[in-house]
């Protein structure tokens, strides 16, 4: 009688334990509940108000319309979502080399910067600069009338003979003793002129006035044309 009624009490206090519990839980729930409640009510109650917002905008066959179409499109959704997922591997797997190519680029930078290029650019964008601002519009339209004119010019001063005559010229210039005798007698720049040279000199000389008269007579008698 003794063991069974120390069972009784142990299995009458297994359940008074579980009923303690049980009304504790109620009880939390019941709290819990009651802290809910009004949080609960105004978000419905915020919900209302936004929904008579748009109730204009949005009605309950529109949420059904939106449903059915997004359950037609579950497939092109569910490949949209796989495209995403292999552009995200696609990046991931290039993010390696955007670093690499980064790097390289930053070090070839370095290295023209080392070398000078931004330093010629910036020096090159300052002469642009300056004839931006030195020539007006009325100069750049007579450029381009008369560019053909200049670059047959400038074709011309390229040619192998032009340079060289010019190059000779140069030299004689740096070699030439420029300073004037103190006494100059009309006797001794006659006697300058027995030399075979000084008479090539003049006569080269006279030719090339000569032709530059004839070209500029023929060009003002073309412009009067």
């Amino acid at each position: 009688m003794d063991k069974d009624l120390a069972a009784l009490h142990e299995k009458m206090d297994a359940i008074a334990e579980r009923l303690d519990a049980m009304e504790r839980r109620q009880r939390e729930w019941a709290e819990l509940k009651k802290d809910l409640t009004p949080i609960a009510n105004d978000m419905f109650k915020a919900t209302v108000t936004e929904m008579e917002e748009i109730s204009e905008h949005f009605t309950t066959d529109d949420l059904v319309f939106l449903l059915k179409r997004l359950l037609r499109n579950t497939r092109n959704i569910t490949v949209m979502l796989e495209q995403m997922e292999s552009g995200m591997d696609f990046v991931r797997d290039v993010a390696p080399l955007s670093k690499s190519m980064f790097s390289s680029t930053m070090e070839t930078l370095d290295d023209f910067e080392k070398r000078g290029y931004f330093g010629f650019m910036k020096r090159t964008f300052e002469v642009f600069d300056r004839i931006v601002t030195s020539f007006s519009e009325d100069d750049v339209r007579q450029l381009g009338d008369n560019i053909v004119l200049i670059l047959n010019t400038v074709k011309e001063l390229t040619q192998p003979e032009i340079l060289n005559t010019v190059q000779n010229a140069l030299t004689v210039y740096r070699n030439l003793d420029v300073t004037p005798p103190e006494n100059v007698s009309l006797l001794g720049l006659l006697k300058e002129l027995n030399d075979p040279q000084v008479r090539k000199g003049m006569a080269m000389a006279l030719s090339m006035l000569k032709k530059i008269s004839a070209d500029m007579v023929e060009q003002k008698q073309q412009n009067s044309v």
